[in-house]
């Protein structure tokens, strides 16, 4: 590994739509990453190399096929990689929403009414609505891990009292998507476990800011989507080898695998490896031994490249709250103590005294900035935070390629808001 400093803009070289423009010439700032990031080139590339040279069907008896077969091979063995899991124990789907509503019903093969279900009220809905639908289906019961409001972490203490021998799923974000708090997933894991309960880890909003590694944190599943970490639309679930083939049954009969039932985007498998390539990239260029341990080669090098893509986006996430904080009607939403800043990813929300998130948001994009505003689907968050009826937040989240040039610029532009309106 080379550990050369951080260069940015040697990273933004790689996304070609990070020249994208206004008509009037005005760049594009992309500061809408957990909606879903660009994509290098190689991304791009894999798409286009597939359909030349590799699009077919499994199981072909001529080259084409062969191709298409190592391409998801390929796709496999990187998916485990990014995540430490062990050979074949990484699914691929449509996305991380449709792979949990698939797992959530074959779970409920082994519940039966009465059984309770714990998630927590800080998550995307992704991760609530499908135990929710369950448990008003199946008679199970919904327990939900509160959020303090005050920093938007989970209630951990509550949690403990939630657990009993009754519950027999927990279901969890390891960071929100709406105000980036990260949670205590390894803790979570080992508290369900010695009530005997499985657990499933989002890992969403976690995957793309620090190391995912599903050995270590004793999960019994986790999801994640490749477009939130540089690549495309798709979804992976890791789980226990042991538990995907006790719970695998939801599919067409003549189907090889029980949980890639249907012919899935062998085109989206090859991105996904591009874009897992990318994080090793990082890794080789500006990361270190050190960074990689205790993992090598290009597990190693993943997990490298995202310890130093979390460097830079901590780096900009300190500019970016004291910016905020400085402006008059300005409130960051989540954690801002800048001795905590370890419990947080680089997704930043606010809210203002002097206009509704969505009157910012589209003001913001008048200008090239791009942000989000609303619940994000973290509805239950949005509204443990008293934010719902006022339309909920403005929700920056900063990625690789993001520069301290435009989190001055989205400060200024927030700032002369505040300006105009007290005027």
């Amino acid at each position: 590994m080379k550990q050369r400093p951080y260069a940015v803009d040697e990273i933004r070289s790689r996304f070609p739509a990070l020249s994208n423009t206004l008509p009037d010439g005005t760049p594009i700032a992309f500061l809408d990453g957990p909606a879903g990031t660009q994509v290098p080139e190689t991304v791009i590339d894999a798409y286009r190399d597939f359909f030349l040279h590799a699009n077919a069907n499994s199981g072909g008896d001529w080259i084409t096929s062969n191709r298409q077969e190592a391409v998801a091979n390929a796709a496999h063995r990187a998916a485990e990689d990014l995540l430490n899991a062990p050979r074949e124990s990484v699914k691929f789907g449509a996305n991380m929403t449709t792979l949990n509503f698939d797992l959530s019903r074959s779970l409920a093969r082994g519940l039966k009414a009465g059984d309770e279900i714990i998630v927590t009220l800080l998550d995307h809905d992704a991760n609530y609505s499908p135990w929710k639908l369950l448990a008003e289906d199946h008679g199970l019961v919904i327990r939900g891990i509160r959020v303090n409001p005050e920093d938007a972490t989970l209630d951990m203490e509550q949690y403990t009292t939630l657990l009993t021998p009754r519950t027999k799923i927990v279901a969890t974000g390891m960071s929100s998507n709406a105000v980036g708090t990260i949670n205590p997933s390894k803790e979570i894991v080992r508290l369900a476990h010695e009530v005997g309960a499985l657990t499933v880890l989002d890992a969403v909003c976690s995957t793309p800011h620090y190391p995912v590694d599903v050995q270590a944190l004793d999960t019994d599943f986790l999801l994640c989507s490749p477009y939130k970490f540089y690549g495309p639309h798709a979804g992976l679930l890791f789980g226990r080898l042991e538990l995907l083939e006790r719970y695998g049954r939801y599919k067409v009969r003549p189907a090889h695998d029980q949980w890639e039932t249907g012919t899935p985007s062998f085109e989206g498998m090859a991105g996904v490896t591009a874009a897992i390539d990318y994080l090793a990239w990082i890794g080789e260029e500006f990361g270190s031994v050190t960074d990689a341990a205790p993992l090598t080669g290009r597990r190693g090098a993943i997990r490298a490249g995202i310890r130093a893509i979390g460097r830079h986006e901590r780096a900009i996430t300190t500019q970016l709250l004291d910016g905020l904080e400085a402006i008059p009607g300005v409130t960051v939403r989540g954690i801002t103590d800048r001795d905590r800043l370890d419990e947080r990813t680089s997704i930043v929300s606010f809210t203002a005294t002097f206009a509704q998130p969505d009157v910012i948001q589209r003001a913001l994009g008048a200008l090239g900035i791009q942000t989000w505003s609303g619940d994000f689907y973290a509805v239950n968050a949005i509204e443990s935070l008293g934010l719902t009826e006022s339309g909920g937040t403005v929700r920056i989240g900063l990625m690789s390629y993001n520069t301290a040039a435009e989190v001055d610029r989205v400060v200024h532009a927030v700032r002369a808001m505040s300006g105009a309106a007290s005027t």
